[in-house]
């Protein structure tokens, strides 16, 4: 037992092995061992032929356009008219910003964190007062209409700890509306 503790102790490296206690006319490993001193004779690689220089093609003349309708005249038929593509790409209008006041929401649990993507949906901001529920229920709910948010490009600004307006794209929310929503401490906008 004591040679087998030995040779596992050796075999991981935390003792030194003694050779002479293997037999000398046995072959350490029953396969022959590659020649490692012997290093490989290095060539090198064939430099590529240089290419002759092409000058680059003139560009192609466009013929000018007359008007963006064009006449197809097939033989015996009555001519066609065919729209032509447009020249330029169509471009789309930058949203128009609509000022309104934001709707504030409160919800009670997370089960009504829908209703922050449906007033997103409809283009009007948010002020989500997660304050008064559990931690756990307000992170859910935060974390819901944050990705509502991402999904529908819009942008949420951290008003107060436990308060988030949520602008959708589109829809600007004016400083007036904001310092409103400060006095009223986040829950209406009567200020008495």
């Amino acid at each position: 037992m004591r040679d087998k503790t030995r040779k596992f102790l050796g075999f991981l490296g935390l003792i030194e092995d003694e050779y002479g206690d293997y037999a000398s006319g046995v072959p350490t490993r029953p396969f022959a061992e590659p020649e490692y001193d012997r290093e490989p004779e290095w060539t090198p690689a064939p430099a590529p032929a240089p290419r002759p220089y092409a000058a680059p093609a003139p560009p192609r003349p466009t013929p000018p356009r007359t008007s963006s309708i064009s006449v197809l005249d097939n033989a015996g038929q009555a001519p066609r008219v065919r729209p032509m593509p447009s020249p330029r790409p169509a471009t789309t209008a930058a949203p128009q910003q609509v000022d309104r006041e934001p709707a504030i929401f409160e919800p009670i649990s997370f089960n009504e964190s829908s209703r922050v993507t449906d007033l997103l949906r409809d283009g009007r901001a948010v002020v989500l007062n997660v304050s008064h529920l559990e931690p756990a229920a307000a992170r859910r709910t935060v974390d819901f209409s944050a990705g509502s948010a991402h999904a529908l490009w819009a942008k949420i600004d951290r008003l107060a700890p436990g308060v988030y307006l949520i602008i959708p794209r589109g829809t600007y929310v004016s400083a007036e509306a904001r310092d409103r929503l400060h006095l009223s401490n986040f829950r209406s906008f009567d200020v008495s």
